[in-house]
């Protein structure tokens, strides 16, 4: 049995936080957690990811997949310089992302937000590469862009999903994902665990979101890739399903997905 956490940024654990990838990776393989995907969202990201956070993964017995994208924080400083780096990027790519709308935070305007989405959307299909969504208040006007840009039944994940049950199931309804990340975990979030009992397993991941939402009892302490075995064994009680059985479907949901 192992784990997989299928969202981390790396590049702000080491750079940001000061934590090296040994110990990164030394403590994933403590917890039995031996695969993540790393998350890029520049030219120093990605090139963190394919000349350090690569070779440290090997010799760790580390696998990492990789996703590249322009975050909806970020629209406002895009470029079109930024589809020749998806591009130049895509041979150690496996997803675009995360990309999508914030319309909580608003820290670029919305509509760049979406002329923004609608840029990485075209990437996706270019490269032929899932996409991988940030959606925080967002996801109906995101599920509409979907949606006309004919991305029904194509790979989608809506990575730290937060919306509502009905917004979950528009998802699922179109061949999408969604991820849980440790906010699952925290006391008042009924609504999210009553999204996970209800959604069939094979429409699930699990992830950390690090160096971000560290899960129950870590909340509020820095999260690193090793704590998504947490979100596990919160999903495993509360769903009733052996721990191996589910980190074995969840290990084959992302599979299929990043195939």
């Amino acid at each position: 049995m192992h784990f997989i956490d299928s969202h981390a940024h790396l590049f702000m654990l080491v750079k940001e936080k000061g934590i090296t990838l040994d110990e990164i990776f030394s403590e994933m393989k403590e917890n039995r957690v031996l695969s993540l995907l790393n998350v890029s969202g520049s030219k120093n990201e990605s090139f963190f990811f394919k000349n350090e956070v690569l070779p440290a993964a090997e010799k760790m017995g580390v696998k990492v997949y990789h996703s590249c994208g322009i975050h909806p924080h970020s629209a406002s400083k895009y470029v079109e310089d930024d589809l020749k780096w998806l591009r130049e990027e895509s041979p150690f790519m496996d997803a675009v992302g995360e990309v999508g709308l914030d319309l909580h935070y608003n820290f670029s305007p919305p509509k760049k937000q979406e002329e923004v989405l609608l840029k990485m959307l075209e990437a996706s299909l270019e490269l032929s590469k899932p996409v991988i969504i940030h959606g925080r208040c967002g996801e109906e006007r995101i599920i509409d862009v979907l949606k006309q840009n004919r991305f029904s039944g194509k790979k989608v994940l809506f990575h730290c999903f937060t919306g509502d049950k009905k917004t979950a199931f528009e998802i699922i309804d179109n061949g999408w994902l969604i991820s849980f990340s440790g906010i699952v975990t925290f006391k008042k979030a009924e609504e999210s665990v009553d999204i996970l009992k209800s959604v069939s397993v094979d429409n699930i991941l699990f992830e950390t979101d690090s160096p971000f939402l560290a899960p129950h009892p870590f909340r509020g302490k820095l999260n690193t890739p090793a704590k998504v075995k947490y979100v596990y064994q919160f999903a495993s009680d509360i769903l009733k399903i052996d721990m191996n059985e589910l980190a074995h479907k969840i290990e084959n949901n992302f599979k299929l997905f990043f195939s």
